[in-house]
């Protein structure tokens, strides 16, 4: 059930451009009619008897001064000579532009206990015009003219506002720019203006909390994924079938880089292409996040549920924006739930693609080099008996502790006793650099490899 004291209303009418085809006044002295109402309108706007200074502002002794009550684009009040020059401006415009009036009331102390006044016309002018207009299928928000005031002489506080186009401004469907003929706002543009001016007035109390918290969620979530951090979650795999789709994934990524001359020093997960190897790389991809989040008990879930409860609040707050404002046909405008969803996702994904691309390329380094960085030598033996003995004794030189190390293997009278000891270990380490060779092949012949670094 809608409340039937809604937080803001909002009520427009216009008048249409002197020169548009759809108006029908033409007798004398409807042009100076016009011209009149210009003057009387922004003279009604900033009337100093309607006095914009709210309950804080009053006591705290805040004046105008110099200015009066009607702020400009800019956020600025106006001045006398502001007046003078607006009142010229819009005798012009209406020549060719309909011109659009509004009044936006507030429930009683609404704004009292959310906003101040002040910050209530910084926000309409510099966030909330510049958005509806925009909504509204004006081009260029340069290209149009809009003033306000905020009234409080009365027991609902509300704002007089008005807009229109300093030149041609409104762009149609087939992307010509002209002139708007439509002069009604639709109920659409009016909820979607109830809307943000809700929204900016319970930011900081309710909406930025919300988003805080879920912004929270989400660089917690990251952390896994970020290879920088210490519980970067792909380096613990440790799964054979999931280990195989990474290393297959980059093998992919390999084959896909070559294809397209990408030198780039990483892969943008969403600029991959939609082609038969593009749409292989993104299956698997997903299968691996699958894979990293289908476990109810994982840390990964719990966090994932956590962001989804976020967003589903932040959802939900929308919908009460259109339900406080009696509003019966809910507008899908929330656009920054399905945003944050989709960074997450793009931010999951650029993570694997790139760890699957480091860690095959690894991998393909170490078979094409198996034969020669891999094998361990009796120098090398030598070198690290050398080494252990000198964490033993720090007064002997290196030339003397690798002596000493030979005299302790190498000793015998006969040539074939002297040498007893060195054919055992090059004996021994021939067999383990065979077992090496030998699983370095399994492990080639069990992802495939050889087919991957052919092409």
């Amino acid at each position: 059930m809608s409340k039937k004291s809604p937080n803001v209303v909002f009520a427009c009418k216009y008048l249409l451009s002197l020169n548009s085809i759809d108006n029908k006044f033409q007798s004398l002295g409807y042009k100076e009619d016009r011209t009149k109402d210009v003057d009387e309108m922004i003279d009604y706007f900033s009337n100093v008897k309607k006095n914009v200074v709210g309950m804080f502002e009053y006591y705290m002794g805040h004046t105008r001064g110099e200015n009066v009550n009607l702020v400009l684009e800019n956020g600025q009040y106006a001045n006398k000579k502001d007046i003078k020059k607006i009142k010229e401006e819009y005798k012009k415009y209406i020549e060719s532009s309909n011109l659009w009036k509004g009044i936006i009331s507030f429930k009683s102390d609404y704004l009292n206990y959310n906003i101040s006044i002040k910050d209530l016309e910084q926000k309409m002018a510099k966030e909330i015009m510049p958005q509806f207009l925009k909504y509204c299928g004006f081009k260029d928000v340069k290209k149009m003219s809009y003033v306000f005031s905020v009234h409080t002489n009365k027991k609902h506080p509300h704002i007089h506002l008005a807009f229109i186009e300093k030149q041609p401004n409104y762009l149609y469907c087939d992307k010509k720019v002209n002139y708007r003929r439509q002069g009604k706002i639709t109920k659409d543009e009016q909820r979607y203006l109830k809307r943000l001016i809700e929204l900016c007035i319970e930011r900081e109390k309710v909406f930025t909390p919300l988003l805080k918290r879920t912004n929270e969620d989400i660089d917690y979530l990251k952390s896994y994924f970020n290879p920088k951090e210490k519980n970067f979650i792909l380096k613990d795999i440790n799964e054979i079938e999931i280990e195989e789709k990474i290393l297959k994934l980059g093998c992919k990524l390999k084959e896909y880089r070559e294809l397209n001359n990408n030198t780039s020093l990483k892969i943008k997960y969403n600029s991959i292409k939609n082609n038969e190897l593009g749409n292989e790389i993104k299956s698997l991809t997903k299968e691996i996040k699958y894979y990293l989040f289908k476990d109810s008990d994982s840390i990964l879930y719990a966090s994932q549920h956590d962001i989804n409860k976020d967003l589903k609040k932040i959802n939900s707050y929308f919908d009460e924006l259109n339900e406080n404002n009696n509003i019966e046909e809910l507008i899908q405008k929330n656009n920054i739930v399905e945003r944050k969803q989709n960074y997450i996702d793009s931010y999951i994904f650029n993570s694997i693609v790139n760890h699957s691309l480091y860690k095959y390329n690894k991998v393909y380094m170490y078979v094409k080099n198996k034969n020669q960085l891999d094998v361990i030598t009796i120098e090398d033996l030598i070198q690290e008996l050398a080494y252990l003995n000198n964490n033993q004794n720090t007064s002997v030189s290196d030339k003397e502790r690798r002596k000493e190390v030979l005299d302790n293997y190498f000793k015998g009278n006969s040539k074939s006793s002297k040498f007893y000891a060195k054919t055992q270990m090059e004996k021994a380490l021939k067999n383990i650099n065979y077992e090496m060779q030998k699983s370095a092949d399994k492990f080639c012949e069990l992802f495939n490899y050889d087919n991957c670094i052919t092409k």
